[in-house]
């Protein structure tokens, strides 16, 4: 005998454990002393990896089990008869390859997060039929009415000449059908957006800030460029690919279950990624020079909407200081409707909708395609 390890044997079928001792002999044979068990061969035994100091639990070619605290004495016999090997213990202690290893993990990670994912849901996206944008967009227009707004202000004559206006700039054979709806935005201000069923929403604020029909146009072709482009479908695929991703790495599937039931609340959410926005911009870009529409008029509605940014920002941060502050009463009478009364934190979690963030170099892009136009 030459090698041997003390611990439990279990048969398998009851809980019930047997205290022995497992010997290793010449040529590779095992026996056991405490309980009766044929010999066998250590290749027939199944050793799990070692995983620091946790006991570990033998596979038996029987179909018991055999479990011992003595790992370095059990690492001596796979190392006598199977070899080196990859061993995760000795790597454990051993820096040097652990860091590089844990630098590949993260980059491989980052690439598949930020590329990989990103690039195979634009592929997905494009390859499944508009009714799956169609079911998705179905009842959140529902859900944001039940939340957020209210109905809208604008007279009839006025939404009929935007509608008119929108079916201008619907792009021929589009897999959508585009309706254009106007709702009172509340505490949301001043917005417009798109959801994944071709449901274009303008509230009345941003029609109340002085836009011109033009301008409006701009952002109405912004938005199309996102239904076109399916970056609402885009956007939940890219989520659900990273709820997977961390669910592989972690092994946590109720996060999984979680994610699905929240995918509603994350559609409505969601910020459109910088390329999503740049994308819908170049889109709203060729259509605008495709009808002689002159991009300074886009540009000027995303510095009309970022002046009111910057005021909300400055009435919230009044608002932390003195607390909050209604003028003319008719915000404080909104934030008291029935089952609106969290207006104001449901509002901050739109953010996304502030067509998007009318960032300078934005701005500054359609500026310069006005002038390169004029020029």
């Amino acid at each position: 005998m030459h090698k041997s390890i003390s611990g439990f044997y279990y048969d398998g079928q009851s809980s019930q454990r047997h205290a022995c001792r497992l010997y290793l002999a010449e040529g590779g044979a095992v026996l056991f002393e405490g309980i009766t068990l044929p010999t066998m061969a250590f290749e027939e035994l199944e050793v799990p990896s070692r995983v620091g100091n946790t006991p570990r639990t033998l596979g038996l070619p029987n179909g018991g089990f055999f479990e011992t605290a003595d790992n370095r004495q059990l690492d001596a016999m796979v190392q006598d008869n199977r070899g080196g090997g990859f061993s995760l213990h000795r790597l454990e202690h051993k820096l040097r390859y652990i860091l590089p290893l844990l630098a590949l993990c993260v980059a491989v990670v980052y690439l598949t997060v930020t590329r990989g994912i990103p690039y195979l849901s634009e592929r997905v996206a494009y390859q499944l039929s508009a009714d799956w944008s169609e079911e998705l967009g179905a009842s959140v227009l529902d859900q944001l009415d039940e939340l957020y707004f209210y109905p809208s202000e604008t007279p009839k004559d006025v939404r009929a000449e935007y509608r008119a206006l929108l079916n201008s700039a619907v792009p021929e054979g589009s897999d959508f059908s585009y309706t254009l709806h106007f709702r009172d935005g509340g505490l949301v201000g001043a917005n417009a957006f798109a959801l994944p069923d071709g449901s274009i929403v303008v509230t009345d604020q941003l029609l109340d800030m002085g836009a011109t029909q033009d301008e409006v146009l701009a952002v109405i072709f912004h938005e199309i460029g996102h239904v076109e482009q399916r970056h609402s479908l885009r956007s939940l695929l890219e989520s659900s690919g990273v709820a997977i991703l961390f669910t592989l790495l972690t092994g946590d599937a109720e996060f999984v279950q979680d994610f699905v039931v929240a995918l509603p609340p994350l559609l409505l959410q969601a910020k459109f990624s910088r390329n999503h926005e740049w994308e819908a911009d170049s889109y709203a870009l060729a259509q605008m020079r495709a009808a002689n529409v002159d991009p300074i008029h886009f540009a000027t509605m995303m510095e009309k909407l970022s002046g009111l940014a910057r005021e909300g920002e400055d009435e919230r941060h009044r608002d932390d200081v003195d607390g909050p502050v209604s003028e003319g009463g008719e915000v404080a009478a909104k934030q008291d409707a029935p089952g609106k009364t969290e207006k104001s934190t449901g509002a901050r979690m739109l953010e996304y909708l502030s067509t998007h963030p009318p960032s300078e170099e934005r701005i500054e892009r359609f500026r310069q395609a006005s002038e390169a136009a004029a020029g």
